[in-house]
């Protein structure tokens, strides 16, 4: 699944209203340094590409579970941890 981590558009009030969020920076330092998680690393190179990235970027299958629960335990706000994860588990 190829997710663009500088465009992510997340619902945020009941009303409907959606705002364009540029997390890649947040969600690279997440997976390099704040994340609960240690792998190898691929997985610290996704981390970079995620962070320097300036389009979608590829996350491999065997990294989608490890990402997520990253992404879970990051200091996002839940509605952009939400589409992040809707986006990673959609059927391609």
């Amino acid at each position: 699944m190829k997710i663009n981590f500088k465009k992510i558009e997340a619902r945020t009030s009941f009303e409907g209203a959606i705002q364009t969020f540029d997390v890649a920076k947040v969600v690279g330092n997440e997976m390099m340094y704040n994340g609960n998680l240690l792998l190898d690393i691929g997985f610290e190179d996704l981390a970079k590409a995620i962070y320097y990235s300036n389009e979608e970027v590829e996350i491999p299958a065997n990294y989608r579970k490890a990402f997520e629960t990253i992404i879970r335990n990051s200091r996002l706000i839940a509605a952009v941890k939400r589409e992040i994860i809707n986006q990673l588990n959609k059927q391609e």
